[in-house]
C-alpha cells in the first residue's frame, strides 16, 4: 500500500499567496492565498482566494510556520480568524488595499467599533477577529464604487464617525 507523503501547505493549497501591506500603519496585513482550482469551493472571495487577517509579525510568521509544516491533508489551518483582534477603533475604518503585484484583487477590510459588531452579526455577516468584515474586487473601480456607496450607506445609519484609508494611489484625491 502506497501513502502520500506528507507535503507543507505552502507547497501544495498555499503555494500561491501574498501579503497585503496596510494602507494605515497601524492596521492590520492580509495574506491572500489563491487556492488551486482543485481545491476551490463555496465560501472562496471571488471563487478562489482565502484571505487571513495578521496584526503582528508575530502572526505572520506564526502563520508561515504554519503553511510551512508538513501535512497530509490539505485542509487551511484556522489559526487567526477566530482570535480576538488586539487593535482597536473608536470609528468606523474602511481601508482600501491595493494588490501588491497586478492580477491580485483589491481588498476592503472595514474594521468596526465594538458597539457595531452585533449589528453585523444580526445581517449574517462574518466577522474575523471579532473586528473586521472584508470585500475582494476584480478592479479599483469596483472598490471605489463598494466603498462609496458603504460611506454614503454608513452615514446615513450610523452616529458613529467613519473613516476611509487608502493606499498611495489615491493620496492625492483627497480624504473622505
Amino acid at each position: 500500500m502506497h501513502q502520500n507523503p506528507a507535503t507543507s501547505l505552502a507547497a501544495s493549497l498555499a503555494a500561491r499567496r501574498i501579503v497585503y501591506r496596510p494602507p494605515l500603519a497601524t492596521g492590520p496585513r492580509v495574506l491572500v492565498i489563491d487556492v488551486p482550482p482543485q481545491h476551490r469551493g463555496r465560501g472562496l472571495a471571488l471563487g478562489r482566494y482565502y484571505p487571513i487577517v495578521i496584526e503582528t509579525d508575530e502572526e505572520l510568521d506564526e502563520l508561515e510556520r504554519s503553511l510551512l509544516a508538513p501535512r497530509t491533508g490539505s485542509a487551511l489551518p484556522d489559526l487567526l480568524d477566530h482570535r480576538p483582534s488586539n487593535l482597536w477603533t473608536d470609528a468606523i475604518l474602511i481601508m482600501r488595499f491595493e494588490p501588491p503585484v497586478p492580477s491580485w484583487p483589491w481588498l476592503s477590510i472595514v474594521g468596526w467599533p465594538s458597539q457595531m459588531i452585533d449589528v453585523a452579526g444580526k445581517h449574517g455577516i462574518a466577522v474575523a477577529r471579532g473586528t473586521y468584515t472584508m470585500e475582494m474586487f476584480v478592479t479599483s473601480s469596483e472598490l471605489d464604487a463598494h466603498c462609496a456607496a458603504l460611506v454614503e450607506q454608513l452615514g446615513r445609519m450610523s452616529p458613529s464617525e467613519i473613516r476611509l484609508v487608502a493606499g498611495d494611489s489615491l493620496a492625492g484625491m483627497g480624504s473622505a
